[in-house]
């Protein structure tokens, strides 16, 4: 028996241009496909010309078939285009009947399919029909309208994924029909054929675009759309440019925005784009009751991986993020934060060989400043590797957070005070410091202070909250944004007027510049002289202004945080207070100066490595450290996620 030979992949392509002509001979003749095409945005003139060549494919059972026969076409070469199928009694039919057709195109611009919408209405009759795959078609690896429109040296403004080929061509319209005053960001629509988003069709608008064209997703909004939308930002996490969308009302899509309006089209889609993310964050909440304590939990476990996701790539994205979820779920920015960034998973014990006893000669800790260490928030420096101690008298609005990292054996200090005593700012030195300092051993000195700062901001944005902000100082034992294992330089980043002093053999220098009026004069004229007013703050964690970061090379003996009582204090008192002495000495002689110092001294040791320690050892010593229990971190609410204790208010040791 004689095996058939495939057909000419030519033969197809031709097959292809001349079902097109076939159908596009007697669009402008169908009334109800010329209705149809108004009542998507489009106009026969456009639909029906180059570079689009819409048609429409007859009632009728074999009209194509019967046409390409005669004009030479095997049944082989037509049921091989998928042009025509087969019937149960083995006749060849049609493929698309009573159908607008919008003929697909490869990179080289030659029609290889077809997509057909149908116009009877019946509601047996699928709504969309598209071309099985052939040998010269595969619907996941084209586009509609990439060929049409884009390729060569075309540089489109933004790319618009659409889930239909008649978004495509009514968007493509606008640009025909706005002038530049009007549509000053021309989209270019593209949408898959009769599929979900595709790696491959990526791949050919990666090779279409020049790197940094935004993407911007318009697909319906609906539960398939919302489908589609958390597929396409998968597949686009690694877009080389902006990825937005444009949130769409209920029921409607970009044709039907633009068939009621050009003008008003353009600036809907304009007023309602933002970050895809930010999107399926608002969809994924959108599938649970907010109204209920349990379904604002449910919703925030829902988000919280996607902003996760964001945060290792666009960690100040994911900060405001976290702000929009503490305001849309009504729920502590704390709550937020431990969801995107949860405590490790205890692992099983290990052994853990006490560090070496220190050699340099350490002084008794003074019994009427020092804290005791240990408690939550406040890791034993033996676990640390850093000595360190700290004072924060109850008669100051400040608040100390020290926070390590097991797993990459880091370690961050914050000290955090309000910019006045009242009670709303100790709300904020309390919410800065503790954000601050749970962030910053995951993602650096100043993006834990950017974090703090939208903390703040969602916190105090809650109805009934009390006004507040504070300045914050936080120092991380490594560099950057992404802690590694091993030795790193220090990194002190700050926002207000905690200063940090550093000591090396023979210097005693300032490692911050103070964000208040008094320091900016000087820094203009190092004789001005002292005003009225000179504390106020030109920046801080809520009230916004620079955050000053300095990467700290030279190694140093002792780094310490001095709080605002302390801010004017001549520097020189303060290294005659700390110099050459243990950090709990330090911290006695610097709690002599003021009732009211907050301060942290702290001594790197980088010549010791700490054994990694689980993060059960960690909880069990923060469990056995105090008898009293600890307080929480923020103002009790109905409910909230389990969260590590914040640091318990310890009195002095008598």
């Amino acid at each position: 028996m004689t095996r058939s030979l495939e057909p000419d992949p030519q033969r197809l392509l031709d097959a292809h241009a001349a079902a097109n002509e076939f159908y596009r001979a007697r669009l402008l003749s169908e009334p109800r496909a010329l209705a149809y095409l108004r009542s998507r945005g489009i106009v026969a003139a456009v639909a029906h010309t180059p570079p689009w060549t819409l048609g429409y494919a007859p009632r009728g059972w074999t009209h194509l078939h019967d046409h390409l026969r005669e004009a030479g076409y095997t049944d082989e070469e037509l049921l091989a285009a998928g042009l025509v199928t087969p019937t149960g009694n083995g006749n060849l039919i049609d493929v698309f009947r009573n159908r607008v057709t919008f003929p697909i195109r490869n990179p080289d611009g030659h029609i290889v399919a077809f997509t057909g919408r149908d116009l009877s209405g019946r509601a047996n009759t699928p709504k969309y029909r598209n071309t099985a795959t052939t040998a010269i078609y595969r619907k996941s690896e084209l586009l509609y309208g990439l060929s049409e429109q884009l390729g060569g040296d075309t540089q489109p403004a933004a790319v618009m994924l659409v889930e239909g080929p008649a978004d495509v061509v009514a968007v493509a319209r606008l640009r025909q029909s706005l002038g530049a005053d009007q549509y000053r960001r021309p989209y270019t629509a593209v949408a898959p054929c009769g599929t979900a988003l595709t790696a491959a069709q990526v791949a050919r608008l990666t090779e279409a675009v020049p790197p940094g064209t935004p993407i911007v997703v318009a697909f319906d909004p609906d539960n398939a759309g919302h489908a589609a939308a958390e597929k396409a930002y998968t597949l686009l996490c690694n877009w080389p440019g902006p990825v937005d969308a444009i949130a769409l009302l209920a029921g409607t899509d970009p044709a039907e925005l633009i068939a009621h309006g050009r003008a008003s089209a353009v600036q809907t889609m304009e007023q309602s784009r933002r970050p895809l993310a930010d999107l399926l964050v608002d969809q994924r909440l959108s599938r649970y009751r907010l109204d209920e304590i349990p379904g604002r939990f449910a919703a925030l476990h829902a988000a919280a991986p996607l902003v996760v996701d964001i945060a290792a790539r666009d960690p100040a994205h994911a900060a405001r993020l976290s702000a929009h979820l503490a305001t849309r779920l009504d729920l502590n920015p704390l709550t937020i934060f431990e969801a995107v960034y949860p405590p490790a998973d205890d692992a099983e014990p290990t052994d853990y060989a006490a560090p070496a006893p220190d050699d340099s000669p350490v002084d008794p800790p003074n019994r009427s400043a020092a804290m005791p260490l240990g408690g939550a928030g406040f890791p034993h420096p033996e676990i640390v590797g850093h000595q360190y101690a700290r004072v924060c008298p109850p008669a100051a609005p400040a608040t100390a957070w020290v926070q390590h990292d097991p797993v990459t054996g880091h370690t961050a200090w914050v000290l955090a005070e309000g910019v006045a005593d009242a009670p709303g700012d100790r709300d904020a030195a309390r919410i800065a410091a503790e954000v601050a300092g749970r962030a910053a051993v995951l993602i650096g000195a100043r993006r834990a202070v950017e974090l703090a700062r939208t903390a703040l901001n969602a916190h105090f944005a809650q109805p009934g909250t009390r006004r507040g902000d504070a300045a914050i100082t936080v120092l991380t034992s490594f560099d950057g944004e992404q802690p590694t294992l091993g030795r790193r330089p220090f990194t002190v980043a700050w926002a207000g007027d905690i200063t940090a002093y550093g000591t090396t053999s023979s210097q005693f220098t300032s490692l911050t510049a103070s964000h208040n009026l008094r320091a900016h004069a000087r820094r203009q004229d190092p004789a001005a002289a002292s005003m009225a007013g000179d504390a106020a703050l030109t920046a801080s964690v809520r009230g916004g202004g620079t955050i000053g970061v300095n990467r700290i090379d030279t190694p140093l003996h002792q780094i310490v945080l001095v709080g605002r009582a302390l801010a004017h204090t001549d520097p020189g008192t303060i290294r005659r207070a700390v110099e050459w002495r243990s950090p709990a000495k330090a911290i006695r002689h610097l709690a002599e100066l003021s009732d009211t110092a907050a301060a942290l001294a702290i001594r790197p040791r980088p010549d010791r490595v700490v054994p990694a320690l689980t993060a059960a050892q960690l909880a069990r010593q923060d469990q056995t450290a105090n008898s009293k229990p600890p307080q929480p971190a923020l103002s009790a609410r109905a409910a909230r996620l389990a969260l590590p204790a914040a640091p318990a208010r310890h009195t002095p040791t008598r």
